[in-house]
């Protein structure tokens, strides 16, 4: 997908993306995070044309668990990470 909107907005998702990249978070990237136990964790999912980078983290400051969803863009014969536009998953859950 091209990067076809400007920055400073929320990253646009359906509500069909919100539901998957939901149930992809509890039911595969968390497991493996607390497995891992690592402090930063990157996981990417496509979801029908569009490709997703979730970014699971600590926050040392809060000490809470966050996920930070980027959409990736194709450049170069790769998925890129594209950090222009963000959605917290982790505020949407509760």
């Amino acid at each position: 997908m091209s990067d076809n909107y400007d920055s400073g907005f929320d990253l646009v998702l359906s509500d069909y993306e919100r539901d998957a990249l939901l149930v992809y978070y509890t039911d595969n990237c968390l497991p493996e995070y607390h497995a891992d136990k690592e402090d930063d964790l990157w996981y990417g999912i496509q979801i029908g044309e569009r490709m997703f980078d979730l970014n699971i983290w600590l926050d040392d400051i809060t000490s809470k668990l966050s996920c930070t969803v980027y959409e990736c863009d194709w450049k170069n014969d790769n998925w890129q990470t594209n950090c222009k536009r963000e959605w917290v998953l982790t505020e949407e859950m509760k």
